[in-house]
């Protein structure tokens, strides 16, 4: 404890928030996000939400820039949706069976809510314009392993009505999503859109295949991680900076054009990959109208990401000399390296599929 004061007290305020964040806090949401795989009670799953909301609360109060009125609704959101949680999981099984259908039709959309998924969203998106880009991954992903391992627990109890309101929610819902997304100018609130476009496919595969639906969490967070490193690092957030992108990185600039490419589902990258996978697997499952809306969602979000390709393919073609015996083909290490890697993951995942 005396260590601890000691370092604190010689240090700088900015040396000091990191070593909070990076030492504290951030191992904290990881461990709580960890903790839940072994957890088999409902109180036990309340303590961890708990625990995981109390580190993310310290990210967003040491970040300077936050308001401190969107880490407030924050807290009320998520506070209210643990009280009804833990209110309602607490009379499981000592009800009749109507109530305890109905308690679980809570709790479940509580979680919904929680996770910033429809139809209770609006929080979700307001809050991601105002935190910065790595709050904002801890948020699209880190944040959302705790209430979807407990919304998996809840399939066991084969609740046919919360089935279906989960399956038209996330389709219908999803896809006016989609549309709100279409004339977004800031970046941040263009990822959320996505994001609850992304955890649509997720929630659907994981009532039917769950290892797929760990693989697409998984290769999700780690596209999602390269993106937002790239967006942090270049300080882009609205569409309009991408104009004042200078491409001096040309390893950089191919690789934010792959992440681009696998965000946007397109052939033959990740994110392809993922979705031809996750149709193949529901095929079966859902109706030919219902998975034609999820596809359409998919092509209107692919279109976030191509409008954000386009921009930058034009600053490329108004910078580049049309001199093609003077165009460098050099690739560096770094670029082979990382191809290399991103190829060897492919056929792996297409080894452990097929």
């Amino acid at each position: 404890m005396y260590m601890i004061i000691y370092i604190c007290l010689n240090m700088n305020l900015n040396i000091l928030l990191n070593f909070f964040n990076y030492i504290i806090f951030i191992p904290m949401l990881i461990i709580s996000s960890l903790m839940i795989f072994i957890s088999n009670s409902w109180f036990t799953q309340w303590m961890i939400m708990e625990f995981n909301l109390i580190g993310f609360m310290s990210l967003m109060i040491f970040d300077k820039k936050m308001n401190s009125m969107n880490s407030m609704n924050y807290f009320l959101v998520q506070s209210f949706n643990s009280y009804i949680f833990i209110m309602f999981s607490m009379n499981l099984n000592f009800l009749s069976e109507l109530l305890n259908n109905m308690f679980l039709f809570l709790i479940n959309l509580c979680l919904l809510t929680k996770m910033g998924l429809p139809p209770f969203y609006i929080w979700y998106v307001k809050i991601m314009k105002y935190l910065n880009w790595m709050n904002l991954f801890f948020l699209m992903t880190i944040q959302k392993i705790i209430p979807l391992i407990i919304l998996k627990n809840l399939i066991n109890f084969k609740n046919l009505l919360i089935m279906k309101f989960n399956m038209l929610n996330i389709i219908y819902m999803s896809f006016l999503c989609a549309l709100f997304g279409l004339n977004m100018m800031n970046l941040k609130m263009l990822m959320s859109y996505s994001s609850i476009i992304q955890m649509s496919w997720i929630l659907m595969l994981m009532y039917f295949n769950e290892l797929i639906c760990l693989i697409y969490l998984l290769i999700y967070m780690f596209i999602s991680l390269t993106l937002i490193l790239i967006l942090n690092k270049f300080n882009l957030n609205y569409l309009n900076n991408l104009n004042l992108f200078k491409f001096q990185y040309n390893w950089m600039n191919i690789f934010y054009f792959f992440i681009m490419f696998s965000m946007a589902s397109i052939p033959p990258v990740f994110g392809f990959m993922l979705k031809w996978i996750s149709i193949q697997s529901m095929f079966y499952q859902f109706t030919f109208f219902s998975m034609l809306i999820m596809i359409f969602n998919s092509l209107i979000s692919m279109f976030f990401y191509l409008r954000l390709m386009f921009i930058m393919l034009m600053n490329l073609s108004m910078n580049m000399k049309l001199n093609f015996l003077n165009v460098n083909f050099y690739v560096n290490e770094k670029f082979n390296l990382l191809m290399l890697v991103w190829f060897m993951l492919m056929m792996l995942l297409l080894y452990e599929i097929f």
